[in-house]
């Protein structure tokens, strides 16, 4: 190859990395930006709160959160803090969810295999529930 050459697949590999920057970029806002309303998410919350209310129940979570064993969910937005000790803000509850024994090793709370995107979307339905 020569020099020119070389230049020129230097410009094409710092356009198309440009493209995939711009276009995740674009991606991005468009996720953050989409009014809360649509998602049925609080401000500031990510996922979609519709659909972490269906993935709540295909998880199984009210059959342990009834009282008895976890406690019930209601007014999970009001609570300070998840598992007694983390703070109940959107990014750590969703790591929470998909990973409780790594936040708090020993917990009733069992890791269930929740995907990134299930656990943000039930942190978004949790954050509605006051």
């Amino acid at each position: 190859m020569n020099a020119h050459e070389h230049h020129l697949a230097g410009c094409f590999g710092l356009c198309f990395a440009g493209c995939i920057v711009l276009g995740a970029l674009a991606l991005t806002l468009a996720i953050v930006v989409a009014p809360p309303e649509d998602r049925g998410s609080p401000p500031g919350v990510l996922g979609d709160a519709r659909r972490g209310r269906v993935m709540l129940g295909a998880y199984g979570c009210p059959a342990c959160h009834d009282g008895d064993v976890g406690p019930p969910l209601d007014h999970m937005a009001s609570r300070s803090y998840i598992a007694g000790r983390i703070p109940n803000i959107p990014i750590r509850m969703q790591q929470w969810i998909e990973h409780p024994q790594l936040l708090k090793p020993g917990s009733a709370m069992p890791e269930l295999g929740v995907r990134e995107r299930d656990a943000r979307d039930i942190a978004a339905y949790l954050a509605t529930l006051r």
